[in-house]
C-alpha cells in the first residue's frame, strides 16, 4: 500500500518531465493501484499512454481523470486532443460540449473547437473520395 501518494505523484511526475517514461508509468500505476480514481495521475498516465503511442488507451484514463474532477481545464484539453489525435470527431464534440457546460468557455476550447471541425471536414472529404 502507498504511504504518501502526493509524495509518489511529485516522484511520477519528475520521472514524466525528465523523459524516464516507464518508470513514470510504473509510479503512475502504483497510485493508480491504492487509488484507482486519483484524478492526476489518471490524467498524467492518459498524457503518457498518448506520448507512448497509445492515444486510444489514455482516454479510457483521462475520462477517469473528467470524472473524478470535471473542474479542472486541463483534463478536458488532454481528452479533446487525444479524441482529435485518435480521429474520434463525435466524442470530441460531445466533450466539448460537456467541458462547456461546466463553465469552461476559455480561448483554448474555441481553438480545440476549431480543430474538430476541420478534422471532420477532413474526414467528409476523404470520404467523399
Amino acid at each position: 500500500m502507498l504511504d504518501n501518494v502526493d509524495a509518489a505523484l511529485e516522484s511520477a511526475i519528475s520521472s514524466h518531465e525528465a523523459g524516464d517514461l516507464l518508470i513514470a508509468g510504473e509510479k503512475y500505476l502504483e497510485i493508480l493501484k491504492a487509488d484507482p480514481s486519483h484524478p492526476d495521475a489518471n490524467h498524467n498516465f492518459g498524457l503518457l499512454c498518448s506520448k507512448l503511442g497509445e492515444p486510444a488507451m489514455g482516454v479510457q484514463f483521462l475520462r477517469t481523470a473528467i470524472e473524478t474532477n470535471p473542474t479542472v481545464a486541463g483534463y478536458w484539453i488532454s481528452i479533446i486532443d487525444t479524441l482529435i489525435e485518435v480521429k474520434d470527431v463525435e466524442n470530441a464534440k460531445i466533450a466539448l460540449e460537456k467541458a462547456k457546460e461546466v463553465g469552461h468557455n476559455d480561448e483554448v476550447f474555441e481553438k480545440l473547437a476549431a480543430n474538430i471541425e476541420l478534422l471532420r471536414s477532413s474526414k467528409t472529404e476523404s470520404e467523399a473520395v
